[in-house]
């Protein structure tokens, strides 16, 4: 039987009346009135510690890179961008929404938080694409996760000269399937990104290396695995995905002073696992083979193809070499390239009379490796939903899986996948059985303040968990309504949002009608 429930001033939302302003003014008078237009498009990123997401990482800062017309706000309307709690939430300004099916509106996010590896990422909206969602891992040098290692090191210089050769390695453990290293020569003198010299006597490095394979590493390389700038072997701009064969970060500065250059190429070697895959030639990495080396440039977002490694053996293990006279991320991929819209992979799910939210991972048929951090998200699936992706590979088989949990780190069980299929040129049909959708759950929420007529039903994000649970569940509601099968009568449960500040509270479902009522008179006068 369905069950209801009433929640009472769950989440306050305070949106503008003057959708006919210019962005700016918008901004600035925000706190007036009520305007659901300003809901329509919204977006909530979960920033977590690849090692431990229950841990978000503290003091981020966050930009919102070529933020054109304030086409991105946060929640409460401000051009000034904040994360609480490891979750900063936005809403895209009426003025910049899509316009038409075709349309999209894209934004890049840079992120950084200390001991982090920054973090480069992009949000794409359309017209079916209101409602996004995503978790974004970053690295902590000093506790990385499975798969990746870390060395931090400290070298003494003359002056900032480097006096004797210096090698900083990251070696096989039980948790990493593959090292690296990197080598420094006798009299190396180091530049800044002005081509400065710069004069100290200590060397700051940090070097990181990523294994090829593991959803903690995968989940952490940087831009995603089908990028928007990339600058090919030709020098030109093209639309290409990679298919990694390990990548690194390594950073060095001189009394904090970032070094970016040096008067001496270092020598990166990275191994390489002999399960990994070739692109090119369709079957397991071997000695003699040749993997592109590509740059990364975490700021700008733009990778860079530099050259072409050759894997050789060395003491029974595969690894790739190469030199370079400047730092920054470096990565050994195999490549082809992308089309820019996927076709249709409808939703069969006749066992539901609405949808939820599943956890969904578009992967590379042959490993099961996620195409990047946007294929690997929480969805809403209904009977006859239609999934598209941008910038896929093409020409290479691909599945769509879904499960039962809520994110990469909190998979659930496995509930269906696709078949093979090349997504740019063959549509595709994906079976949810009736056994992932149990018992329907509804909700209707209400916000009510106290002395005051004042009554709004919201279309807006939430979590939720059953209380004392270790992971939290992605809600919407739409006009106040939301219906879930992942709640059970008789379950406590915890319910949270953020509007300017989190807004919090539980409630045990019965088999009766469910209400909840909350008043806040602090969160009712901003309102009001």
């Amino acid at each position: 039987m369905k069950k209801i429930i009433y929640i009472l001033l769950l989440l306050t939302l305070v949106i503008p009346t003057s959708c006919e302003k210019m962005p700016n003014e918008v901004v600035d008078d925000f706190n007036l009135g009520i305007n659901s237009d300003f809901l329509e498009y919204t977006l909530v990123v979960e920033f977590i510690d690849a090692a431990n997401p229950q841990n978000p990482p503290h003091d981020i800062e966050l930009q919102i890179l070529d933020n054109e017309n304030n086409g991105l706000l946060d929640s409460e309307g401000e051009v000034e961008f904040s994360v609480d709690a490891g979750i900063a939430s936005f809403i895209l300004n009426p003025n910049s929404k899509p316009n038409g099916p075709e349309d999209v509106k894209s934004f890049n996010l840079y992120a950084e938080a200390p001991g982090f590896l920054p973090v480069n990422f992009q949000v794409d909206f359309t017209e079916n694409s209101k409602d996004q969602n995503l978790t974004i891992s970053m690295v902590n040098t000093e506790t990385p996760p499975s798969g990746v290692g870390s060395s931090i090191e400290n070298l003494n210089l003359s002056n900032g000269t480097l006096n004797s050769s210096a090698t900083i390695e990251i070696p096989v453990s039980d948790e990493k399937i593959t090292g690296a290293a990197i080598k420094l020569e006798p009299g190396t003198i180091f530049y800044d990104a002005n081509g400065n010299q710069i004069f100290g006597e200590s060397l700051n490095i940090n070097f990181t290396h990523f294994d090829a394979s593991g959803d903690a590493s995968l989940s952490a390389f940087p831009g995603g695995f089908t990028p928007e700038s990339v600058i090919g072997e030709n020098g030109e701009e093209e639309n290409i995905y990679f298919v990694t064969a390990g990548f690194a970060s390594i950073d060095m500065d001189i009394d904090g002073i970032n070094v970016k250059e040096f008067s001496k190429p270092i020598k990166v070697t990275m191994e390489v696992d002999s399960n990994g895959f070739n692109l090119d030639t369709d079957a397991d990495i071997k000695i003699g083979d040749q993997i592109p080396v590509w740059s990364y440039e975490v700021e700008s977002g733009t990778w860079v193809y530099e050259k072409t490694g050759t894997v050789v053996s060395n003491n029974a293990k595969m690894e790739v070499s190469f030199e370079t006279d400047h730092l920054t991320w470096y990565n050994l991929d195999f490549y082809s390239y992308t089309c820019y819209r996927s076709n249709a992979i409808t939703v069969n799910a006749p066992g539901s009379s609405m949808g939820s939210y599943f956890y969904t991972e578009l992967v590379y048929a042959y490993n099961n490796q996620p195409v990047g951090y946007y294929a690997r998200k929480r969805m809403y699936l209904y009977d006859g939903a239609q999934i598209n992706y941008l910038r896929v590979p093409n020409n290479i088989p691909m599945k769509v899986r879904i499960f039962n949990g809520s994110n990469w780190y909190n998979k659930g069980n496995l509930i269906t996948e696709t078949e093979p299929f090349i997504i740019c040129t063959e549509s595709a049909t994906i079976n949810l059985p009736s056994s992932a959708f149990p018992q329907l759950v509804s909700a209707e929420v209400t916000i009510e303040c106290p002395n005051s007529n004042f009554e709004f039903k919201p279309s807006y994000w939430f979590y939720y968990r059953e209380k004392g649970a270790r992971w939290w569940n992605y809600g919407y509601m739409h006009s106040g309504k939301f219906q879930t099968y992942r709640m059970k009568t008789g379950t406590t449960y915890e319910f949270r949002t953020y509007f300017g500040g989190w807004v919090t509270t539980e409630y045990t479902l019965t088999n009766n009608e469910n209400f909840i009522d909350i008043i806040s008179n602090e969160i009712c006068n901003f309102a009001l």
